[in-house]
């Protein structure tokens, strides 16, 4: 057989195998059988070079027509199987997937919940930095340079005498020299220590600092408002309170709250605590360039996340912060 016999019985063959392909991988052999580097197209190219001049002036287009040929077919066999793959990849039988809707995190939702309770009691929502300055978070709050809490083992400090602020107490101090009475505040945001972790300690938590100065405020004021925000946060009227005389630099005299909810199982059928408060002292008023012969006022820190705890019944205060989404999902109502 003469090459231009043989270059026509390569097109026919290839065609006609071309029609029978039905996936990716046979195709790919067959582009390799006739188009390969040591496929049997290239066979052809080689015997047409040792062909005299007069022949390959002949069989010169004919090469060229049958190479074209070759590649048209392979091309148009891929875009074939591409659109027989997209045509399939959609089976209208099966039944439609239903998205997952994501959720507010528990921490905030109650956090907005608090918001609109002291907002309601005619309290603004302010907020500061959580890198703080030293006079701010200890000097400007009664707390004096010996002060455990100024340790490196209870405080993150950074450079140039700035720290993570350790409570949201400092937006008091910042709120001190910037306004005068009366004043009404509620801060929530995020506070750090040396804590280590465990079911009810994080170092990282959510603090919701309230304070109210002005005259003749005294701590029966702070108590009803206690008492009206856990209230309505935890969503039930028998909610029980309980002060115990504490310490803290910052007020004057000062009180632990442990809350207790009848009948609630595990812990929470038992004391709480919750948070630390009472009035101002004196000394952080004059700090602040508030007379405190004239006002009077108090403050409270407490811990957002201990709260969400008792709104839910939640046991490990490492569900707000961990990975396992199964702990979150169910607030998603």
């Amino acid at each position: 057989m003469d090459l231009a016999s043989e270059l026509e019985a390569l097109q026919a063959e290839a065609l006609a195998a071309l029609a029978d392909i039905s996936d990716a991988e046979a195709l790919e052999a067959l582009r390799i059988t006739y188009l390969g580097r040591s496929g049997r197209m290239k066979a052809l190219s080689k015997a047409f070079g040792e062909q005299p001049p007069e022949a390959k002036r002949q069989l010169g287009a004919l090469l060229g027509q049958v190479n074209e040929a070759l590649r048209s077919g392979f091309e148009q066999a891929q875009a074939q199987l591409r659109r027989a793959v997209d045509q399939s990849a959609i089976d209208i039988s099966l039944p439609r997937a239903v998205p997952r809707i994501g959720s507010i995190h528990p921490i905030s939702q109650v956090a907005a919940e608090v918001e609109r309770v002291f907002t309601g009691m005619g309290f603004d929502v302010v907020d500061g930095p959580h890198i703080e300055e030293d006079r701010f978070n200890f000097s400007l709050l009664n707390i004096p340079e010996d002060h455990p809490a100024r340790d490196a083992h209870d405080t993150f400090w950074l450079t140039h005498g700035r720290l993570l602020r350790t409570h949201t107490s400092a937006v008091q101090a910042r709120t001190y020299a910037q306004q005068q009475p009366p004043i009404r505040k509620v801060v929530l945001g995020k506070v750090f220590r040396y804590d280590e972790v465990d079911a009810t300690h994080d170092n990282t938590f959510t603090q919701v600092e309230g304070f109210l100065i002005d005259r003749d405020i005294h701590a029966g004021h702070l108590v009803a408002t206690l008492k009206t925000t856990i209230r309505a946060v935890l969503q039930r009227d028998d909610v029980e309170l309980r002060l115990r005389p504490s310490f803290f630099p910052f007020v004057e005299p000062g009180f632990e709250v442990d809350v207790r909810i009848p009948g609630a199982p595990g812990r929470f059928g038992r004391w709480v605590e919750l948070l630390g408060c009472c009035m101002v002292h004196p000394q952080v008023l004059r700090a602040g360039g508030i007379d405190p012969a004239i006002y009077s006022g108090f403050a409270f820190g407490l811990g957002l996340e201990r709260l969400t705890m008792l709104r839910h019944g939640i046991e490990d205060i490492r569900l707000f912060n961990g990975a396992d989404l199964r702990g979150l999902r169910q607030f998603s109502a």
